[in-house]
């Protein structure tokens, strides 16, 4: 096992996990307590509760200041296959996993495993996408080569100024990606379901390609949904 600095600490979050477009990103933001101080008393909070332009200015600031910080790009393929593993074990129980990644949960904790593999903080809070903390943090466990303690907890980045700014790098590297994508192909909105932006550029793509656009997450259901049915265009 590495030796841990204990004077440093990690925070992990993610943004984009419900987006049917673009990539699910993941940060992990680690320094000290001065710094985390200094986050803390110039505004760093919660990602959703500041303004695009808040998080791109606090991210290079994120960036810049911070001990270490690691970002990680979950592509849509990636997504789409631990999603379809999983329908396929809520199946059939008697499936052979193999070993692989099941379902979004356990490939976000794998991955922020791979990123605390990298680190040598004294501690690591996360944002748990599990309803169960603790069984999150047992899933990041499992893939980990560190003794680092593990802090798994809900809303984690309204609780701890760390992970605050983890979520800030990582709506903001996300947005970009969503900015690179309206660029190249057409206004798309958040790329979120819920965004009427987002569902009528799905609509229109459709019926124009007659195929789903590569830069999304085909295994969502949220194709299942769209007026009208996918499979008019067919």
């Amino acid at each position: 096992m590495k030796n841990l600095n204990k004077s440093l600490r990690s925070g992990i979050d993610e943004a984009g996990r419900g987006s049917i477009i673009g990539p699910l990103v993941i940060a992990s933001v680690t320094a000290d307590k001065k710094t985390i101080n200094k986050f803390s008393r110039i505004g760093v909070k919660d990602s959703k509760k500041l303004s695009a332009k808040n998080r791109e200015i606090f991210s290079k600031i994120i960036i810049d200041e911070s001990e270490n910080v690691i970002i990680s790009k979950l592509s849509e393929k990636r997504i789409d296959k631990a999603v379809k593993l999983r329908k396929k074990y809520l199946k059939n129980k008697n499936f052979v996993t193999n070993n692989k990644i099941i379902g979004l949960n356990e490939l976000e904790a794998h991955s922020m495993s791979k990123m605390i593999n990298n680190l040598n903080s004294h501690s690591v809070y996360v944002d748990s996408c599990d309803v169960k903390p603790e069984r999150f943090k047992e899933r990041i466990e499992n893939h980990m080569n560190s003794n680092m303690k593990i802090y798994s907890s809900h809303k984690a980045d309204e609780k701890y100024v760390i992970v605050a700014a983890a979520s800030i790098v990582a709506k903001y590297t996300r947005d970009k990606e969503i900015f690179r994508l309206g660029k190249k192909f057409g206004e798309m909105g958040s790329g979120y379901p819920s965004d009427p932006v987002t569902r009528i550029f799905l609509q229109k793509w459709l019926k124009k390609n007659k195929t789903m656009p590569d830069f999304t997450r085909k295994s969502w259901k949220t194709w299942e949904n769209l007026q009208p049915k996918i499979e008019d265009y067919f």
